[in-house]
């Protein structure tokens, strides 16, 4: 009896620790970082105007912000390798934003995937190199309503991202900007000069305010991503 009561626990236990397992989320969706610790993360997306990049870095470098930049693939262009090499190498942070900034809500499998994979391969082609990326933002942030468990969420996942970074202050005002900001922060800004202009009016601000401007990972204390090799421009 005591043997046959320890094989039926045994096959609970195993099919509790199934049944955990696959309810599971594939992925997780940030809107901001802890509220508690003074950092706030600037995002900058699209980039239809990459030759405004460098203007952009300097910016940042001017008022000790990391920027996290997540450009849509079919913006990322040879000639300015340079300039994202310099993201890079500044401690800057690409992420995943579409190949061709398609909505992704109501996308096929196969949609989801194709979408993400090819902006990886063409920030390679740009880079010249491999470069991992650690999360990615939906297009018009379509797709934070589809869930964290099902069929598109494991799409999302078997792309390779588990980490998505949505935000919580998406206005290109300066001073509406500086009246939302709070510890945590996620700013959605644009890679236009109206954006450009607000950024560099509200760093000092929040320099000033003391606020640490980081990466996306490291506000969400995510680990870094794996390179895949050296960067070899």
């Amino acid at each position: 009896m005591y043997r046959r009561l320890l094989i039926l626990t045994l096959v609970l236990c195993l099919a509790l620790g199934t049944a955990t397992a696959a309810n599971d989320p594939f992925i997780t969706q940030y809107t901001h970082g802890d509220r508690q610790v003074k950092r706030i993360a600037v995002t900058i997306d699209d980039w239809y105007e990459p030759e405004l990049l460098e203007a952009f870095l300097d910016a940042a470098d001017a008022n000790g912000c990391k920027l996290t930049l997540f450009p849509i693939g079919i913006n990322l262009r040879l000639a300015q390798r340079a300039q994202w090499q310099r993201a890079i190498d500044e401690g800057h942070e690409i992420g995943n934003h579409s190949n061709t900034h398609k909505s992704l809500e109501d996308a096929s499998r196969t949609t989801i995937m194709a979408q993400l994979d090819n902006m990886e391969k063409r920030l390679e082609a740009a880079l010249g190199h491999p470069h991992t990326m650690n999360t990615v933002r939906y297009p018009f942030g379509e797709g934070r309503h589809n869930g964290t468990r099902g069929a598109f969420a494991k799409a999302v996942f078997d792309a390779g991202y588990s980490h998505v970074a949505l935000w919580d202050i998406d206005d290109n005002k300066p001073k509406d900007i500086m009246r939302q900001v709070e510890n945590g922060s996620i700013i959605l800004l644009h890679a236009n000069n109206y954006d450009l202009r607000t950024l560099k009016t509200i760093l000092p601000q929040l320099q000033a305010e003391g606020y640490a401007m980081v990466t996306v990972s490291e506000l969400l204390g995510i680990a870094p991503a794996v390179q895949l090799q050296n960067a070899n421009p």
